[in-house]
């Protein structure tokens, strides 16, 4: 089976891709939505992240109040590091189990949806067999950010600059996808990156 890392800057546009890839009958497995999974109420990290950083942090209904962690965590950098430290050895680890289930149900080709797969130094304890990088112009990143998060410029910004600059990470790229443009561009260029995939 082989394992394709995607990734991208923030609001490029990493889902999208993901899913055209998915509608080629590639498995998927989005990091960002483990985190959720791993830091339900309860759950040993976000124990850990209530101990860190306190019951302020918390809803009502005892949730992670995720928009007062990323106030925090994108204004100190010690923070949200601590932040990661706990968080992703469980997703590395959900998502390595989730790998063996694709594995035994006979998926040739898995996709792993990866934001800071550069930033983190991600590893899955398995040799990924390709790397593609999601990027598009910063203009577009802050219009889309707007729309789907509802975050000021500044926020996003913030979010934008905790990440390895789009441009370093396209030279650590197997394959590069430009989504800077419409749907029909990107669309164009995932078909083409398809048939470039290891099989």
């Amino acid at each position: 089976m082989k394992l394709i890392a995607l990734t991208g800057g923030f609001g490029t546009g990493k889902s999208t891709v993901a899913r055209m890839l998915e509608e080629f009958g590639l498995a998927r497995i989005d990091a960002d939505i483990l985190a959720h999974e791993v830091t339900q109420p309860d759950r040993t990290a976000w124990r850990q992240i209530v101990i860190q950083f306190g019951e302020a942090i918390l809803m009502s209904d005892r949730n992670l109040d995720r928009a007062k962690l990323a106030e925090i965590i994108f204004h100190d950098p010690v923070q949200r590091r601590t932040l990661e430290a706990i968080i992703h050895p469980k997703v590395r680890e959900t998502m390595h189990k989730k790998i063996l289930e694709f594995r035994q149900q006979g998926y040739k080709q898995v996709i792993l949806e990866i934001p800071l797969l550069f930033e983190a130094g991600w590893n899955v304890d398995e040799p990924l067999d390709a790397i593609v990088v999601v990027t598009a112009d910063e203009k577009t990143q802050i219009e889309r950010a707007k729309k789907k998060f509802k975050l000021s410029e500044t926020e996003i910004r913030a979010r934008i600059q905790a990440q390895l600059p789009l441009e370093k990470k396209a030279k650590k790229a197997t394959f590069v996808i430009d989504n800077g443009k419409d749907l029909a561009a990107t669309k164009t260029q995932v078909e083409k990156l398809f048939k470039q995939l290891p099989a």
